[in-house]
């Protein structure tokens, strides 16, 4: 057996087990999706493969996985953990949450919210987040769509510099650079203010360098990060189903791990398990939903 295959499952199912029951908290259910579906345009990332007639993709974007399988009309509150592969044999384990057709700024306020406590409940407290706008970027671009598409590739690198190759009046590129670089908790962007002041944490941060580059996202994005990580720990934003406002983001486990702090020991009840009724007292004490170590277990 591979010890550390094993002490890494140990430890994302702790985590996973606190972010299911914080999102629970929240009244969210957990959906369990296939590993494979059918090769589709909606469907992103995932790593294909064919059979000779078709082809499949194996685990793909859960987002877009779980999109085609719901109604339109309905309010979904879901959450789920897979791994995701992009065109390899290894993938990124995520932790995700998805909220389809509710009101957009209930929505994001509440992910935000959830975000919060899920961090909370491992014991990160040292964490932010930082959101952008695709529909300020779109309207500061408005005059100037011939080079849309390469500032927003710009923003999606995180490089100022390949603006600076951009053919632009410098009024333009002065007003793309301060936007570019704000950060700050009172923008002057009024849907994103509001959410700022009703979340209230001092841990979220307007930053409209902040853009996703996933194509179904419709205006707020958002990435997660601790200082203590060189990579988000997640991210996620606003997109629509059919006629319904959504919004959803995934933890990147892996670099939750980096500092999630389990030391691998459980307040369990040990009972020796050499008779009839130690394994009575054993069962009862289960489904009173007190953990037990039973006999020899380590």
């Amino acid at each position: 057996m591979n010890v550390n295959l094993i002490d890494q499952s140990r430890k994302l199912s702790s985590v996973a087990s606190k972010l299911r029951q914080n999102f629970e908290l929240w009244n969210y259910r957990e959906v369990l999706l296939p590993a494979m579906e059918e090769a589709r345009p909606e469907l992103d990332k995932g790593t294909k493969f064919s059979d000779g007639e078709n082809f499949y993709l194996i685990k793909p974007d859960i987002t877009s996985q779980i999109l085609t399988k719901l109604e339109d009309g309905k309010e979904y509150k879901l959450f789920y953990l897979s791994e995701v592969l992009n065109g390899g044999t290894s993938g990124d384990w995520q932790f995700g949450v998805e909220y389809v057709g509710g009101n957009s700024r209930f929505m994001i306020v509440e992910i935000l919210n959830g975000i919060i406590t899920a961090l909370e409940s491992l014991g990160i407290r040292e964490f932010f987040v930082d959101i952008g706008s695709r529909k300020v970027w779109e309207n500061i671009t408005e005059e100037i769509p011939e080079v849309r598409k390469k500032v927003f590739n710009a923003l999606h690198h995180r490089s100022f510099d390949l603006i600076d190759e951009v053919e632009l009046p410098e009024t333009k590129r002065e007003e793309i650079w301060q936007l570019f670089n704000y950060r700050g908790q009172n923008p002057e962007y009024d849907r994103l203010n509001s959410i700022l002041r009703t979340v209230d944490d001092e841990r979220i941060f307007a930053d409209f360098g902040t853009v996703r580059g996933l194509p179904y996202y419709d205006d707020l994005t958002f990435e997660i990060y601790s200082p203590e990580v060189g990579a988000p720990l997640g991210g996620g934003g606003e997109y629509s189903f059919g006629e319904a406002d959504s919004c959803g983001f995934a933890f990147h486990l892996t670099n939750l791990l980096e500092i999630y702090s389990d030391n691998g020991k459980e307040d369990r009840r040990k009972i020796s398990g050499e008779s009839e009724e130690d394994f009575r007292r054993a069962r009862r004490l289960v489904e009173k939903g007190i953990p037990v170590e039973v006999g020899q277990c380590k």
